[in-house]
């Protein structure tokens, strides 16, 4: 796990020195123009040494990897280069708009693999009937459907038409300009009522999957020797279901859901941003904009360790659920 941290770490640092100039959000500027000495030079040009001085892209390569090794694992990322993010520290903007990725993907997220769990349990034990065709046409349609799309629908026909929801979490959160005390009553319904749009958005585009998965899984599973020694037992249908095959047919889902939690933080980017859910993926969008690489830098620093983390949790988890597996 370290090992491919690291060498994550090393593709993050490589990919944003192939694009200098837009590390620190210049144009064609970026260096001196050739034999240009500094009373001749434009302010322009002044601004840009200076900037390259400070982001230190005037040091030979090996120095610049150095210390970027030592403070990316020390969470030192930077300072951001725009407006955007204030010019504030990267982890500080990261913080700040993390937890509301968070609560949106992570609340979404459980109620996709607790409805596509059951979904699939009950397609598999109903397979090629009514109740199996029918829950997996809407699986594949919900799977396959652009988030925008369903996204502008619910917003346009329950936000704008009907007002039951907010149009953002800006609007929910500063009602005519007065903001909500954070912390409050108040403040927590008005969050919640302006994430619930969005969290019904990220479920029905997610349930899909983790549902196919367990459904697949258990069909094959379901013709095994064991299961048909478990039924000839006597043992009930749902004994079968939940304690033979469906702990069996966990070990995919498990990799599923880590990958979907591995990727929590940029989750909704498209979401947040219909939505105007100020969380990370609304952000990202917004750094790309305005070239802030810094930041941009450490979300996807960020992202990689989750992922990784995610796989080698859902490994040590393989151990527990098959007694196969032997560490």
């Amino acid at each position: 796990m370290f090992i491919v941290l690291f060498l994550f770490a090393v593709l993050n640092f490589i990919l944003f020195e192939y694009i200098p100039m837009g590390v620190i959000g210049l144009g064609i500027n970026f260096f001196f123009p050739p034999h240009t000495s500094v009373q001749g030079a434009t302010q322009d040009a002044i601004i840009n040494r200076q900037l390259v001085a400070q982001f230190g892209l005037d040091q030979p390569w090996g120095i610049r990897f150095e210390k970027y090794i030592v403070n990316v694992f020390t969470g030192n990322f930077g300072n951001s280069i725009s407006s955007v993010g204030g010019r504030q520290p990267v982890w500080t903007i990261i913080s700040h708009l993390a937890p509301n990725t968070f609560i949106l993907v992570g609340i979404s997220t459980v109620i996709a693999i607790l409805l596509g769990a059951l979904l699939g349990v009950i397609s598999a034990s109903k397979r090629g009937k009514f109740v199996d065709l029918s829950s997996l046409s809407v699986s594949i349609f919900a799977f396959s459907v652009p988030s925008f799309w369903i996204g502008l629908i619910l917003l346009y026909f329950l936000a704008i038409q009907a007002h039951w929801f907010p149009l953002s979490l800006g609007s929910a959160l500063i009602p005519g300009g007065t903001p909500i005390p954070i912390g409050s009553f108040q403040y927590i319904e008005n969050y919640l009522w302006a994430a619930a749009l969005p969290i019904i958005v990220l479920t029905f585009i997610s349930f899909g999957g983790f549902q196919l998965i367990l459904r697949n899984t258990m069909n094959d599973i379901l013709t095994e020797d064991y299961i048909m020694m478990a039924r000839a037992k006597g043992l009930s249908e749902r004994t079968v279901l939940y304690k033979h095959a469906f702990r069996n047919a966990l070990l995919p889902l498990i990799t599923a859901i880590a990958i979907a939690f591995g990727f929590i933080l940029t989750g909704a980017v498209i979401t947040e941003t219909v939505f105007s859910f100020e969380g990370l993926g609304f952000g990202t969008l917004q750094f790309i904009e305005s070239n802030d690489y810094p930041v941009l830098q450490g979300i996807f620093f960020l992202i990689g360790i989750m992922v990784v983390v995610a796989n080698f949790i859902s490994d040590i988890l393989y151990g527990f659920l098959d007694p196969r597996v032997v560490y």
